[in-house]
């Protein structure tokens, strides 16, 4: 039986997470990964070009895992954001997350 402290280990799980003006709902979705009982993940986080304070609300989450990508030209489309995110990820899995969920 496994402690309570301690998580068998399944491989690694990239989440994608495209973002574009998401500052309202962004952080809610970024905590419900962080909350996650399975510790194995990275969320790679892809701002298409944001006009409101997206960056600057991930750029604050303290946590490695976390990672985020800014592009420089906005893209009209999350595709863009997500072939960047799959490009950077180094996971076992690939699972895809919105902004707003």
């Amino acid at each position: 039986m496994m402690s309570k402290n301690t998580c068998e280990y399944y491989g690694t799980v990239s989440i994608i997470m495209p973002s574009y003006n998401a500052a309202k709902t962004i952080i809610k979705s970024i905590n419900s990964v962080i909350e996650q009982t399975y510790p194995y993940w990275e969320l790679i986080i892809v701002d298409d070009c944001s006009s409101d304070t997206t960056y600057d609300i991930v750029s604050k989450v303290i946590d490695a895992r976390v990672k985020l990508i800014s592009l420089q030209e906005n893209s009209g489309s999350p595709v863009t954001p997500r072939n960047v995110a799959i490009k950077e990820a180094t996971g076992d899995y690939i699972a895809f997350l919105d902004s707003d969920d």
